[in-house]
């Protein structure tokens, strides 16, 4: 069962973050629920998370880079929730209502960091860490581009349809995108 929504920071405790990387992280959550992901400068940053700037270059290229690691935690963290990684295969469906469910808890902090321009992002992250998910699970399919194809398709849709959707129970929908996805069968060797 997917767990409860917890705050901006303490959802990042298991990275093992540095005190000096807490209050980097701490900071931009609170400026990025403000500003524009591009409107947010190292120097303010640095400034109101009283660290220098070498210890932010020390940890990150740029606010670029920040961001991305933050935002593939989600989804890694999203994934590596799920019990039973073989039901991509076996279980399409269910894969993708519990891919979806795992997602709900963790809106506040999706929307703080996959806002404005980086919208875009959401959906190629997800893609991103179930694809790894998977070529865990099947490496032989790595590189494959049926498989790769066909995941691609598939995570896409749901999400855009999940996402497209929001004005209608919640958990109907997923309900029925696990439909949809069930009728889909990935056409893999098992």
């Amino acid at each position: 069962m997917p767990g409860k929504q917890i705050a901006d920071i303490d959802y990042f405790r298991e990275m093992k973050l540095t005190k000096s990387q807490r209050r980097i992280v701490d900071t931009f959550l609170k400026m990025r629920r403000k500003k524009a992901l591009e409107d947010i400068k190292v120097v303010e940053l640095c400034e109101i998370a009283d660290v220098n700037k070498s210890t932010f270059y020390s940890y990150y290229h740029d606010i670029y880079d920040l961001s991305d690691r933050l935002q593939m935690e989600v989804f890694k963290r999203i994934i590596s929730e799920l019990d039973h990684p073989d039901s991509i295969i076996n279980e399409p469906g269910r894969f993708t209502v519990d891919v979806l469910n795992y997602c709900k808890p963790d809106v506040g902090i999706m929307r703080t960091l996959f806002s404005g321009s980086q919208s875009y992002k959401l959906p190629m992250k997800m893609e991103e860490a179930i694809k790894e998910r998977f070529y865990q699970y099947k490496p032989e399919h790595k590189g494959d581009m049926k498989h790769a194809v066909m995941l691609s398709y598939k995570i896409y849709g749901a999400f855009f349809a999940f996402q497209n959707n929001m004005n209608f129970n919640q958990d109907d929908v997923i309900r029925y995108i696990g439909e949809l996805s069930s009728s889909f069968a990935l056409h893999i060797e098992k």
